[in-house]
């Protein structure tokens, strides 16, 4: 957690269950159950009411010790927690607008005792409903507050304030019939934000002044210990070389197995130093340390290459002693050391040797540095090329590697957050001694802990002022909220009178203030609305009657209404427009109109569009082509004209919509009827008018006599045919005609079709493919004849080239209704039927080729005819062609024996010869 956000945390989560908790106990005092007379109150709404105060004192405890997680303030509040949950039942919450919760007491640790009765009054808060969720969720924070204290404090605050807000906001809407009680509480609320705004800001300036302090102390610290280095141990390493400075025999007799010799000068002569190092004049080098790491290997000879060695064994050298800071493999050494000379020997004369002694900046020397009595530091560091060489004990690599990046570009003070917690940290440079050149940076570091300390005594001085201003507060606020309310409650009283019906009170409510200026106009009103309150109830009885009137008028219409504003919104829509555009009125009323009516008008104009703008003022009338949202189109004829207000502007449109599809299918119908009769008549006429005129002006012979007879009778014969076919259909049609069923063989009609054809066509192949054992069909035989014969004609007529042309029966076995059929096919090898037409094969007045230059001449009747014969017995007729290949028609008959057993006419259908299929489209 930043610093500084300690305080207004701790004072908010703390101020704000303290008063939630006690609000919650005054409503449940306050709204008393009802209960059966002879019986006592129960004790469930004082158990309740106890746990909240209890809360209330724990969080105030906790508050003014500025110490959450205290023992006895924990069990505090779990004891509360658990009283209230004991308290309120499911139905008693209900009342309250608040959530039923139910604890099990057992001997549990405090902080699991609360989060227990947090999280079962969480689960239960259903049972009182959606009015009690708020308090079911505060339960459930206050709960997990209290386990949380034993983790993390800020966690727990956190949670306390969250339960607070939640309860808070179920006591605003608890309270919200009661004047008084919003007065106070939004008092109390905006005190409270209040005070918590202010002691952020006090608490974050005093936070940045401690900040500040602690900073510069780090800073001068770094700076002590820089000084220490740079000139305090090179010194003292001359001072520890300096007595040994003429020990040149002994000295320079030594050698590296001389272990023991070596340790005794070390201990008497530099045993606050980490090595000595002794020269010869030619630089060879007995070195010796505790540490075997500083007198084998690398590192004696990288001292023998320093400046001090150099400018001791160096005869332009005049000095006798050299100190200086140097770094050796990125470690920071201060060497120190004598040249070794005879007793009797002159300035001028060579050195005999020298003697070097030295301390090491490392990881030993920091974690002292950081131990030092009254330093009160984390940890030291230093820093060498940018990199953490040396740390103490108490900083990590990955925390000293932080502190660097902050620290990078010479900044002296950082506060940064690492390892989880707050630090600051202050350094200083490390240069040279005598010399501008940057070896390194010594940093310091502390943590947040001495701020935290402090602000937990300001959040408890704060809390305890914050508590007794907002008490005072509160109770001055309701004695004056009080005064205010009581003309308002008699006005409101007044105004339920009012409500009730009563025009005749009026509000006592006398004051000279804006209060008793609000009751006079209220008495005013009230007698205004009782002399209108007839004329009102008047007008709207009539208007009623009228709208009932106007509802049933539309809604009994057939035609489709459609009522249209200004802004080109539908507003009215009757049931039969439901019908005829294929919408719901919900789906319509409210929607622009070129939404709800899809479609095209003339002059390829939307249907919108063709129906004229809302506010036009033409009467239209239009045939519009509306499209269904299930992809139907509907032939309409529309008819708009304007609606007036009594002023004459125009509000609207209204539309009066009807579905033409019958006259425009009855108008097709006759057109195609009387092309085609128009067409076939001619066809059989021509000759026999040409071949009589020809016998009635010339003598052309027996023979030529004969033929021209024979193209008459031919001619006479097709036109014969054409007509029958014509009578027969409109019987059909009409129901003039029974269909006389019965059980028939196929072998026999069919063997006598074909001869007939046969008879007709010598010329053409006509072939018979029967199953075996073929059971009877019924059906009408001549009728049967008539089907065959149409299908035989359509087969010889689009079969050019004398292809041949074959019938075909097979027996079906039972399909899912339990009927069995006989599948009578007439297959012919002709130009075949397109796959989008076949589906319209059957239609009446259908032509594939609809031209008067048509190749294939006939009615269109044939097939229709095939259909309704079909349909009459039962049964049903489909197609299969491939363009080309050319078509197979299947006749599915029903079988005689399984149909007579539901009587003669089949199961399901009356002898009568009307058929139940009248248009198939």
């Amino acid at each position: 957690m930043a610093a500084g956000l300690s305080t207004p945390l701790h004072l908010a989560a703390s101020l704000l269950a303290v008063f939630t908790a006690a609000g919650l106990a005054m409503v449940v005092m306050s709204r008393p159950a009802s209960w059966s007379p002879g019986h006592r109150q129960p004790l469930s709404d004082l158990a309740a009411a106890v746990g909240a105060v209890v809360i209330a004192v724990g969080h105030g405890l906790s508050g003014a010790l500025a110490d959450g997680g205290s023992e006895a303030v924990g069990t505090l509040r779990a004891v509360g927690l658990a009283l209230l949950a004991l308290g309120l039942s499911p139905s008693r919450l209900v009342q309250l607008t608040g959530p039923p919760v139910l604890v099990p007491v057992a001997p549990l640790p405090v902080a699991l005792l609360g989060g227990l009765a947090g999280l079962v009054g969480g689960l239960r808060v259903r049972a009182g409903g959606r009015r009690a969720a708020l308090v079911g969720a505060a339960l459930v924070a206050w709960g997990a507050a209290e386990t949380l204290g034993a983790l993390s404090v800020t966690a727990a605050a956190w949670a306390t304030v969250a339960g607070s807000l939640a309860l808070g906001s179920w006591l605003w809407q608890a309270s919200a019939s009661r004047l008084l009680a919003k007065v106070v509480t939004a008092f109390l609320a905006s005190l409270l934000a209040v005070v918590v705004l202010l002691a952020g800001v006090v608490g974050r300036l005093q936070s940045g002044q401690l900040i500040d302090r602690e900073l510069a102390r780090l800073a001068d610290f770094s700076e002590e210990l820089a000084d220490e280095i740079a000139v305090d141990w090179p010194r003292e390493a001359t001072d520890a070389t300096r007595p040994l400075s003429t020990a040149v025999e002994t000295l320079l007799r030594l050698r590296e197995d001389d272990v023991e010799d070596l340790a005794d000068i070390k201990e008497l002569s530099f045993r606050n130093q980490d090595f000595f190092s002794i020269f010869d004049a030619h630089g060879a080098m007995v070195s010796y340390s505790d540490d075997p790491a500083l007198r084998d290997g690398a590192f004696p000879l990288q001292i023998a290459g320093t400046g001090v060695v150099e400018n001791l064994l160096s005869s332009d050298f005049r000095d006798a002693e050299s100190g200086d800071l140097v770094s050796v493999g990125g470690t920071l050494v201060a060497l120190g050391g004598v040249r070794l000379h005879e007793e009797r020997a002159r300035p001028e004369d060579p050195p005999a040797g020298a003697l070097v002694a030295g301390r090491l900046v490392d990881d030993l020397w920091a974690a002292r540095a950081a131990e030092s009595p009254g330093v009160n530091v984390l940890g030291v560091l230093v820093e060498v090329g940018g990199e953490p060489t040396v740390t103490s004990l108490g900083v990590q690599r990955d925390v000293a590697r932080a502190v660097v990046d902050v620290l990078a570009g010479g900044r002296e003070q950082a506060v940064l957050n690492a390892d989880g917690r707050v630090l600051y940290a202050g350094a200083s440079d490390l240069f040279k001694p005598g010399a501008p050149e940057l070896l390194g940076r010594i940093v310091t570091l502390s943590s947040v802990e001495l701020l935290s300390q402090i602000e937990r005594s300001q959040a408890r001085r704060l809390f305890l002022l914050a508590l007794a201003g907002a008490l005072l507060a509160g109770a001055v606020a309701g004695v004056v909220s009080r005064r205010l309310v009581a003309p308002i409650r008699r006005l409101t009283a007044a105004a339920a009178a009012v409500r009730e019906g009563d025009f005749d009170v009026a509000a006592d409510v006398d004051t000279p203030d804006e209060v008793g200026q609000l009751g006079r106009t209220f008495n005013e009103m009230t007698a205004s609305l009782a002399a209108q309150a007839g004329q009102l109830r008047e007008a709207a009885a009539v208007q009623v009657r009228l709208r009932a009137r106007l509802e049933a008028l539309t809604a009994s219409m057939s035609d489709a209404l459609v009522a249209v504003g200004a802004d080109g919104r539908v507003i009215a829509f009757n049931p039969a427009a439901e019908r005829l555009v294929g919408r719901d009125v919900a789906g319509a009323l409210e929607r622009p109109l070129e939404e709800v009516l899809v479609g095209s008008g003339p002059a390829e104009q939307s249907a919108a569009q063709a129906l004229g703008p809302p506010t036009s003022e033409q009467v239209v009338a239009v045939q519009l082509l509306l499209e269904r949202p299930d992809g139907r189109f509907v032939p309409t004829a529309a008819t708009a004209a304007p609606v007036h207000d009594a002023s004459g502007m125009v509000l609207g449109r209204v539309l009066v919509l009807r579905d033409v599809t019958r006259e425009a299918e009855i108008e097709r119908m006759k057109t195609e009827f009387l092309s085609n009769v128009s067409h076939e008549l001619r066809s059989p006429l021509t000759p026999i008018k040409g071949y009589a005129e020809i016998l009635a002006r010339k003598d052309v012979g027996p023979t030529a006599t004969r033929h021209f007879a024979e193209q008459i009778l031919g001619s006479t014969a097709r036109l014969e045919r054409i007509v029958g076919m014509i009578v027969d259909f409109a019987a059909l049609d009409s129901g003039r005609v029974e269909l006389r069923r019965e059980p028939t063989e196929l072998s026999q009609l069919i063997d006598e079709v074909l001869d007939r054809w046969r008879g007709r066509h010598p010329d053409r192949d006509f072939r018979r493919r029967l199953a075996k054992s073929l059971p009877p069909v019924l059906v009408d035989p001549g009728m049967l004849r008539r089907c065959l014969d149409e299908l035989l004609d359509n087969a010889v007529k689009f079969s050019p080239g004398g292809e041949p042309v074959s019938i075909s029966a097979v027996w079906r076995s039972a399909s899912s209704n339990g009927r069995g059929t006989v599948r009578l096919s007439v297959r012919d090898r002709g130009v075949g039927i397109e796959p989008d037409t076949a589906a319209s094969i059957f239609r009446d007045f259908y032509q594939v080729d609809a031209s008067d230059t048509r190749h294939y001449g006939g009615l269109g009747l044939g097939l229709a005819l095939v259909r309704r014969i079909v349909d009459g017995v039962g049964g049903d007729a489909a197609v299969e062609s491939e363009p080309g290949k050319g078509s197979t028609f299947h006749l599915l008959l029903p079988v005689a024996d399984e149909v007579a057993a539901g009587g003669r006419n089949g199961p399901g259908r009356s002898g009568h010869p009307r058929l139940s299929r009248r248009l198939r489209h």
